[in-house]
């Protein structure tokens, strides 16, 4: 089995590794930059220089760097590897049974998405395997880990899921399904009242925990979602058509939007 390990100058030439070829996941925390790429290519990143160039290989699916000594990435090559940010070399990994669609990290921990369906649970700090389990019948496109033990899934069949870890396996608290997009779902987003979701099919929902249902609903601004964020007082979404809409909840009225398009339109059940 070929070593992981750093990407030379002239390996970066030859392989798309300089940080040309399609970026797959991303990380910045305001000062550090993390990114990998379809080549394999992982790459940190301080304000003025790099820190670091590695490989995994497969396309990269995400990336974790708090600017520390140690940073991580997951690959569809399988692999949740732990890099030496020094050195640039692998000092640990774990290999899942299947390849690696997406992650998330929270507190020490992290949750991928496999392409089977599957979610694996690990700590970082020992790297280790904690749980895995059955998530969805389609592969699972995103995961967000809103706290340690609050979970939520989605997957290519437009499925989304909220899992309470912290739950016992066969509580009915331990698992809520939302059901509704019709196309694959691409990101997922969520804090202690919602879940949000942006799919293919050009919508963002927004989902009740408590009432297990939809609670509005976002649409007509983009055939295309590229990605969410949730707070407690506000939502964005973007896509293609160079729209961005951000809902503003602070005053308890309807949304504010900023788009590039005459069309952009928010529907409420």
């Amino acid at each position: 089995e070929k070593e992981l390990g750093v990407v030379y100058e002239e390996e970066a030439e030859a392989d798309d590794g300089d940080g040309t070829s399609e970026v797959t996941a991303l990380a910045f925390d305001g000062d550090h930059v993390a990114s990998g790429h379809a080549c394999g290519a992982v790459f940190l990143r301080n304000t003025s220089r790099t820190l670091m160039r590695a490989s995994h290989e497969g396309v990269v699916t995400g990336v974790h760097w708090e600017g520390g000594a140690t940073a991580f990435s997951a690959s569809a090559d399988r692999r949740l590897a732990q890099w030496d940010v020094r050195t640039g070399t692998r000092v640990a990994a774990l290999q899942a049974k299947r390849p690696i669609l997406c992650m998330d990290v929270c507190e020490g921990y992290a949750a991928l998405g496999l392409d089977d369906g599957s979610v694996c649970v690990c700590s970082l700090s020992p790297l280790r395997l904690l749980f895995s389990f059955k998530a969805h019948d389609s592969p699972v496109s995103a995961v967000r880990l809103v706290t340690v033990s609050q979970l939520v899934t989605s997957c290519a069949g437009g499925g989304v899921a909220l899992w309470r870890l912290d739950e016992e396996e066969g509580s009915e608290r331990r698992l809520t399904r939302f059901d509704g997009h019709t196309a694959p779902v691409v990101c997922v987003d969520g804090d202690a009242e919602k879940v949000v979701s942006g799919a293919r099919d050009g919508t963002v929902r927004v989902w009740d925990i408590s009432l297990g249902r939809l609670r509005f609903m976002l649409q007509g601004f983009t055939p295309y979602i590229g990605s969410v964020q949730l707070s407690s007082s506000w939502l964005m979404a973007d896509g293609t058509n160079n729209a961005v809409v951000m809902m503003d909840f602070s005053n308890g009225e309807p949304a504010e939007e900023e788009d590039d398009d005459d069309d952009a339109a928010a529907a409420a059940p």
